[in-house]
């Protein structure tokens, strides 16, 4: 049921990524065309455009991590022996569950913090963009644990 969940809310995320960066596209080529052909200069288009681009960095390695696609270091850890492989995995995830609470509780005093300061161009506080830090955090903490799950035997069916 969890890997289930889990499956759905990677696609989800991925949908969500995409579709955030065609509106990235779309804004910024419309924002050079009217530059270019007519002169007109949107001056809030940058400020969107930092707001777009990390929400979808944040929510694209939240997916990545989900699907199990992103960088995994584990040369030597497929070359030792099963035993001492599974407990360095079992390491190398609690690792990561401490990291997905520090993104968490820092990405939550960030925005806290960020929400009194608004963008250049219009009054919307940049803490909207921090606040994909600690969504993202959960999202791939939410990740960890069905791993965790998987690796401890937990669940057979994942």
């Amino acid at each position: 049921m969890w890997k289930r969940i889990s499956e759905y809310l990677t696609d989800g995320i991925q949908w969500t990524s995409g579709v955030l960066f065609l509106g990235l596209l779309v804004l910024n080529v419309l924002r050079i065309f009217l530059r270019y052909f007519f002169g007109i200069s949107w001056l809030w288009v940058p400020d969107l455009s930092r707001l777009l681009f990390i929400w979808i960095v944040f929510l694209g390695s939240a997916c990545l991590y989900g699907g199990g696609e992103h960088l995994v270091m584990d040369y030597f850890i497929s070359k030792l022996d099963y035993g001492i492989a599974s407990k360095l995995r079992r390491f190398v995830l609690a690792g990561e569950c401490v990291l997905f609470i520090v993104l968490m509780g820092v990405g939550i005093q960030m925005t806290i913090v960020r929400m009194g300061i608004p963008f250049d161009t219009w009054d919307l506080p940049t803490g909207y963009a921090y606040l994909a830090v600690p969504i993202s955090g959960a999202i791939m903490m939410f990740f960890c644990l069905v791993n965790g799950m998987q690796l401890f035997g937990k669940e057979k069916n994942i």
